[in-house]
């Protein structure tokens, strides 16, 4: 066993991109210490015979070559190489896999389409939270894989001959971009739809995820031209009819489309309204994680979490040496406060998570800790906390004392303005109330609402005994606008 034997390697040989991602596993969490992607377009090697090309191949195995090179140099023993639909359809691809496991000095694993698509749910469920029935959509180089499952565990798996370069193949192979071809690459991906649509149709779902670069594409794009992440098939319209206007492939400049992105954007796109229009999505948003994120969590073995924002939380609790007493009992104070006034049971999670970790800047510094917790949650993966959710727990996290910047209070996208003020009162008075390690003294403390906005009652007992908690609070009252205290 090697010194690296907490140090996962996973090469996912896609349709259209080679990846491999080397992850560290800190704190019962992974650390992405390495990515290398190669645009290979594997899938464009196909002829109608499903032979790949020799030239194709070659391409692969330059690339593989690379990812042995790296593997050698890091030494790691983790190491799972997964091959996808391109290779489960080539007729010659033992032969590529026999040079690829030279290049690689580990085999080369060619999974079913259905083990693809549970790997790709398994990587969301460590990736994204949610609660209720989820639609995952991955739209591959040569397949399409759909999802559909409720926590931790898939319901519905499927994988569809119909992928992002092989309808770019058969759909612009002139290179135009014009309606007819549209017209016919997505007629084409409803009729392969058609022989498992009602297998999702039977389910209602509460969520509908995408996990692949189509999908990232196409949210890139919008946030360019001026629109929110979420996508909806009025925008898929919209992008449609840009492309067309573009007239073909050399010409298609959309802001937010990368150059390495843009020779497969349209067929995507094609393979998304018809998704959208069949399945009677009404929105989607990008995952967190898929196949590799999938394979990485199988290779470390550790169990599935249900609430994967909770176990981020912990985390990050263990890998910066906070209080683990402070924050809980900070948290379980927040909630006794919100509960007071109703707070809506939506967002009670997100006051558990942002009392649990309120104290994240001060691992940096006390004096500017809301400043650094802000810029620490801005910049480091928050595995289950989509981006709405996270603009909350900075605007939580960030404010936890001293003045508050109520532009990120308004800006968050995970609840209403007023909610998330009244969360922050409920955070930051529990951050008062608790103190150091005397959280119990409030137990008995209420927050109550009245005419000019909320106050607490505190037995006289109490605040005899805690001279200090009581100019606090006054102080407070003159920072918060919900709080009144005197």
């Amino acid at each position: 066993m090697s010194a690296l034997n907490n140090t996962y390697a996973v090469i996912d040989l896609g349709s259209n991109s080679f990846h491999m991602m080397v992850v560290d596993n800190v704190a019962g969490a992974p650390r992405v210490i390495s990515k290398v992607k190669r645009k290979v377009r594997l899938a464009s090697g196909l002829n109608e015979n499903n032979v790949l090309s020799h030239e194709v191949m070659e391409r692969g195995w330059q690339c593989l070559a690379w990812f042995g090179e790296h593997l050698s140099q890091l030494n790691i023993d983790n190491v799972k190489v997964v091959a996808t639909a391109t290779l489960r359809l080539a007729t010659n691809a033992e032969k590529f896999c026999e040079q690829g496991n030279k290049l690689l000095g580990t085999p080369i694993n060619i999974i079913s389409g259905e083990e693809e698509a549970a790997l790709i749910y398994h990587g969301m469920a460590v990736t994204s939270n949610g609660c209720g029935k989820r639609l995952i959509i991955d739209i591959g180089g040569a397949s399409t894989e759909l999802i559909l499952g409720s926590g931790v565990t898939p319901i519905v798996l499927n994988s569809l001959n119909m992928g992002c370069v092989t309808w770019l193949e058969r759909y612009f192979g002139d290179n135009l971009l014009s309606q007819g071809n549209f017209s016919a690459a997505v007629a084409a991906a409803k009729e392969t739809l058609l022989p498992v649509k009602h297998d999702y149709l039977a389910h209602q779902w509460q969520l509908t995820l995408g996990a692949s670069g189509s999908v990232q594409a196409v949210q890139e794009v919008l946030v360019a031209q001026g629109l929110n992440e979420e996508i909806t098939l009025d925008k898929l319209y919209q992008l449609q009819a840009q492309c067309i206007a573009c007239v073909d492939q050399d010409r298609l400049l959309l802001d937010g489309l990368k150059a390495e992105r843009r020779v497969v954007f349209v067929s995507g796109l094609c393979i998304l309204i018809a998704l959208f229009e069949e399945l009677v999505i009404n929105s989607m948003l990008a995952s967190g994680g898929a196949l590799r994120e999938g394979v990485i969590h199988q290779l470390s073995q550790e169990s599935l979490s249900d609430d994967i924002c909770l176990k981020t939380c912990m985390s990050i609790i263990q890998r910066l040496q906070l209080n683990t007493l402070q924050g809980q009992h900070v948290a379980q104070l927040a909630a006794q406060f919100a509960n007071d006034i109703s707070v809506d049971d939506s967002v009670m999670p997100m006051l558990n998570y942002a009392g649990l970790i309120h104290e994240l800047g001060v691992s940096v510094e006390y004096i500017e800790a809301p400043l650094h917790a802000r810029y620490l949650l801005s910049n480091m993966p928050l595995a289950g906390f989509s981006k709405q959710q996270t603009s909350l727990l900075i605007a939580l996290v960030g404010n936890f004392k001293g003045d508050i910047e109520q532009h990120l209070l308004s800006e968050q996208g995970c609840c209403d303005s007023n909610s998330a003020q009244e969360m922050l009162m409920c955070l930051r008075l529990a951050v008062i109330c608790a103190g150091r390690y005397q959280g119990t003294r409030c137990q008995s403390v209420k927050l109550r609402r009245t005419d000019n906005g909320f106050t607490l009652d505190i037995p006289s007992s109490v605040a005899k005994k805690s001279p200090l908690m009581m100019v606090q609070l006054d102080e407070e009252s003159a920072l918060n606008p919900l709080f009144v205290f005197s």
